[in-house]
């Protein structure tokens, strides 16, 4: 499978590099809208369809605040489980290489607590490329087409915790991490002002295994020694934005998330009441939605603030949380 996704993203390249230059459709990711459009700032899960133009730069901390209260079971039903709070403050930076290539990174600071302990620090590091494919005219039904692939560096904490917050996980992964996506995108003038503009993201990630020691992010206890092999994700996201003015704006994000079961080999250990430690998860899904508003001062300046939430999963957490973002565009 990830061998057919590496081929299918290099005919992609090839693609982009040979095809011919097209006309910029008036997207606000750009930031070259027509003069009585409105402006976008992004849905707050999806990823944009076109790159930013040689130069610019696009600068968007978000904040996440969350409440995890349940686990969906193998069965998809909900079962209590501790509750737990998660705070993430995450900041992308953007830039422009050229009209057809753009580089992110977004570094984050995490905070899990729960029954009075914490556990805070910085996550794993992610650095994006992305690579335009399609840049369709505004007056063609065509949509951009922009891929990227992604590599996660495990700069957080996830080995050897305290076995007080060993239900709060860590502010990492361990794992190298690569993602291969797709973001497809389109903005259709139905009025004046009224503009929809809709945004179909696909990504796989494929993760390095992880040597783990005593409590770790993905489980373990006293005595656990081995190598963790994180499944693989693939998620789906299919988004939309609707401008009622100029200025404002409704988004909504839905989310489909699988998650291939996490393989373990070595010794489990023993959990803090003497039973069997566990290691790792089972195959799951998650499925998501994120409704949110968006305000635009001008071309330059957006904020977008709405909750996200899951619907129904299965060997996933239950959660509900709270998205605000600010978008900088110079």
């Amino acid at each position: 499978m990830p061998q057919c996704l590496f081929k299918i993203a290099l005919s992609l390249l090839i693609a982009c590099v040979c095809s011919s230059e097209a006309v910029w459709g008036g997207d606000s990711d750009s930031r070259q809208p027509q003069p009585a459009g409105p402006w976008f700032t992004g849905t707050l899960l999806s990823t944009r369809g076109l790159t930013l133009d040689q130069g610019r730069v696009v600068v968007e901390p978000y904040f996440f605040f969350t409440r995890y209260g349940g686990l969906y079971n193998d069965n998809w039903r909900l079962q209590s489980a501790p509750v737990s709070h998660s705070i993430i403050q995450q900041t992308y930076f953007i830039y422009g290489v050229t009209n057809r290539i753009d580089v992110e990174i977004a570094p984050q600071w995490l905070r899990n607590s729960a029954e009075g302990e914490s556990i805070s620090g910085f996550g794993d590091f992610p650095l994006q490329l992305g690579f335009q494919v399609l840049r369709s005219r505004a007056d063609s039904w065509l949509p951009d087409v922009r891929i990227w692939v992604q590599e996660i560096f495990p700069s957080g904490q996830y080995n050897n915790l305290r076995p007080s917050i060993r239900g709060l996980g860590g502010t990492g992964g361990g794992s190298f991490a690569t993602t291969l996506g797709i973001g497809v995108q389109k903005a259709i003038r139905l009025g004046h002002h009224q503009v929809f503009r809709y945004r179909v993201n696909a990504t796989y990630s494929i993760f390095s295994p992880v040597t783990v020691s005593g409590f770790n992010t993905y489980g373990g206890g006293f005595g656990t020694e081995g190598r963790v092999d994180p499944g693989s994700v693939t998620t789906l996201t299919v988004a939309g934005e609707y401008s009622l003015t100029r200025h404002l704006v409704l988004a909504l994000d839905i989310g489909f998330q699988t998650i291939n079961a996490t393989r373990f080999s070595g010794t489990t250990g023993v959990g803090v009441n003497g039973d069997s430690a566990m290691v790792g998860r089972g195959y799951g899904n998650l499925l998501t939605i994120a409704p949110a508003v968006e305000y635009n001062f001008n071309q330059h300046v957006g904020l977008i603030a709405g909750p996200w939430f899951s619907l129904r999963g299965r060997n996933t957490s239950e959660f509900f949380g709270v998205v605000a973002a600010l978008y900088l565009f110079m």
